[in-house]
């Protein structure tokens, strides 16, 4: 079987080490190469991961790609992708899936118009644990769901994330994403409309780091996103999403990485994840080499992206107005 030639546009994003890892994995993939403007990172992991370094993007795109992984700051997924579909090549892009619904919209039709698919990285859809609560959901086992409780907390990251030009927001653009999107594919159903109360309460670093918000979806759920960068410094930066759903016949609790030993090592200041069960981004990889070698419909489409993505936006426009914002 041909392998896959995909490749990594940026190491900016900490996700892009763990996509990587997957497809060295794989014995259908090439890795054709990495690139990144900064010359060190994309050097170094272009040594880690035995493959090419290219310091212009477009220069990787002329080698013939079916495939390539978005990992960029969150203002440049729009150009890259873009770009990406241009040279025909399918498209994983790093959630956010963009910073505003007319990227979004641009980056759909692009992929679109030149006839390649484009898929958000929405881990946690491959996620054991999560793939578990969903099919208890759709069996009826807890009647017809009622409201949801979702909490996707981290630390706060450094960099470009708390950089308002490059990530386009804080904790509620960075982590809503996540549980909306499960949301959506719990519920089978569209937001209608979001209350979001915001700000910057716990780093002083005049970036949001800590939101609630709420959503009514059209079948009637309602539910709550707690997305703040809330836990302590030593704290591992990924790797909290839970939630309960509560339905008429009774309830699922989901802790999506309860598989996970978090290792607090003081004394060799060494703190990590070891995890003995997939986390998701092992399916999700899986999912889009499939994509890459088939031209299928991912099942994380650039739609679904968009429908998270609306959240985020609607939740700030709701923290400026303190009232109830419709999505539409």
């Amino acid at each position: 079987m041909k392998k896959m030639r995909i490749g990594v546009l940026s190491f900016e994003h900490m996700h892009a080490m763990s996509y990587t890892r997957e497809l060295c994995k794989n014995p259908q993939v090439q890795l054709v190469g990495i690139a990144d403007e900064d010359e060190y990172r994309g050097t170094s992991m272009a040594a880690k991961y035995n493959t090419v370094f290219y310091e212009n993007y477009h220069t990787l795109l002329e080698q013939h790609l079916d495939g390539v992984i978005v990992c960029s700051n969150n203002s440049l997924h729009a150009t890259l992708s873009c770009d990406a579909a241009r040279a025909g090549a399918h498209i994983l892009v790093e959630k956010p899936f963009a910073t505003t619904i007319e990227e979004a919209i641009e980056m759909i039709e692009t992929a679109k118009k030149h006839n390649v698919r484009i898929m958000n990285a929405f881990p946690m859809r491959f996620n054991p644990n999560v793939i578990r609560a969903k099919a208890i959901i759709d069996s009826g086992r807890i009647g017809d769901v009622l409201c949801i409780t979702g909490i996707n907390h981290g630390k706060i990251p450094s960099g470009w994330f708390i950089n308002p030009s490059l990530a386009r927001g804080g904790a509620v653009m960075d982590h809503t994403v996540h549980i909306a999107d499960l949301l959506r594919w719990f519920t089978g159903s569209e937001f209608t409309n979001v209350y979001c109360e915001s700000g910057d309460l716990l780093h002083n670093r005049n970036i949001d780091d800590t939101g609630l918000i709420m959503v009514e979806l059209e079948n009637g759920v309602f539910a709550s996103i707690d997305c703040s960068w809330a836990h302590h410094t030593n704290y591992p930066i990924w790797a909290q999403v839970d939630m309960e759903i509560i339905g008429t016949k009774g309830s699922v609790e989901l802790k999506a990485f309860s598989q996970v030993v978090h290792l607090d090592d003081q004394t060799n200041n060494r703190f990590e994840d070891m995890s003995w069960n997939e986390t998701g981004d092992e399916g999700l990889i899986r999912e889009f080499v499939q994509v890459c070698q088939t031209g299928k419909e991912p099942s994380v489409t650039g739609e679904d992206g968009l429908r998270s993505l609306e959240v985020a936006l609607c939740s700030y426009k709701s923290t400026r107005s303190h009232v109830k914002e419709s999505i539409r």
